[in-house]
């Protein structure tokens, strides 16, 4: 059995002078990703450089520390 029906185009051409429309929901998800990743890394940064005076004031050992700068 052969198919007759003629093949639909993959793109719509009925945009808006030929701009593409952009899904919101993607560049929101990204913008999201990107600010957590940014925030983990600042949070990282300031827990290792913490982590010596928290050692020093409370006289913990390194096992000690570590639980905390993981969270």
């Amino acid at each position: 059995m052969a198919h007759t029906c003629p093949a639909a185009p993959l793109l719509d051409s009925s945009t808006k002078a030929g701009k593409p429309q952009r899904n919101m929901y993607s560049f929101f998800c990204a913008t999201l990703a990107s600010m957590t990743t940014v925030l983990m890394g600042y949070n990282i940064a300031v827990m290792s450089g913490a982590q010596l005076f928290i050692r020093e004031d409370l006289g913990l050992s390194d096992s000690q520390i570590e639980g905390p700068s993981m969270r």
